[in-house]
């Protein structure tokens, strides 16, 4: 049973605040037409922002029982399945810090393409592993942080852990050749200890675009071009986390 609606100011933020910060701000930007799936819902914390928007939402979590927005409806849904929905029935589809905890990314980027209608965009939310700070532990130890030493092989990982940490160029391939245009890429906030490696921009902007400039194909130099400009933009470089507007074409 959903929580009562009273309830749903003391709802838990499993995300960063400031990534539900930011996610408002660009839904903010758009057309209140149409319905608004939030995958992976948790609490309902963000969808209650989405509410107070005017966006008409609906909600799917692996623990619906947790979901405390009486108003809302809200299904049971494994990202590693199908979801339990129509083709083409939301004009916006958001998964706030999810798709690090997917076996198969694949799989569910085709399910969110299956479910937007034409037009349609999908928010996604990721720790930023591109960035100086990752990169400086991942130099040093092998791992990324949130994943900071191996997964135990004798136990099958639960869902919240982060099984599966991606890159934007990463992310930007699955969602490209599942037909998706990239719309936008920013951040949440500019972490402070990762301006502490500002030293490093200049070598890590030759060593990127020399990476990148290896390329022959004449139309994946073209995205490259693109894929540089965001690799090398403050957001990413210093951004704590990856977030992504990818529109379906309508």
């Amino acid at each position: 049973m959903s929580a009562p609606a009273s309830a749903a100011a003391r709802l838990p933020v499993y995300a960063c605040i400031k990534t539900h910060v930011r996610a408002v701000e660009l839904f903010a930007g758009w057309p209140r037409e149409g319905r608004v799936l939030e995958v992976a819902a948790g609490s309902g914390a963000f969808a209650r922002r989405l509410v107070e928007l005017g966006f008409s939402v609906e909600a799917c979590d692996l623990y619906p029982d947790q979901f405390g927005l009486a108003e809302v409806p809200v299904r049971y849904a494994d990202l590693s399945d199908r979801l339990p929905y129509q083709e083409a029935s939301f004009e916006y589809l958001s998964c706030l810090e999810g798709v690090e905890h997917l076996e198969d990314q694949f799989a569910f980027i085709r399910e969110c393409w299956r479910v937007l209608k034409p037009g349609g965009r999908l928010l996604l939310s990721t720790p930023n592993i591109l960035g100086l700070a990752s990169r400086w532990r991942y130099f040093w130890t092998g791992f990324f942080p949130l994943a900071t030493k191996p997964m135990n092989e004798h136990h099958k990982a639960p869902v919240h852990d982060h099984i599966h940490l991606i890159t934007y160029y990463e992310l930007r391939y699955i969602l490209r050749t599942t037909g998706f245009t990239i719309e936008m890429v920013t951040t949440d906030r500019i972490r402070k200890y990762g301006l502490l490696h500002g030293w490093a921009w200049p070598l890590v902007q030759v060593a990127t675009r020399r990476a990148l400039g290896r390329e022959t194909d004449p139309r994946q130099r073209e995205a490259n071009r693109e894929i540089a400009a965001h690799m090398l933009s403050l957001d990413l470089l210093f951004g704590r986390t990856l977030m992504l507007v990818a529109r379906k074409p309508g």
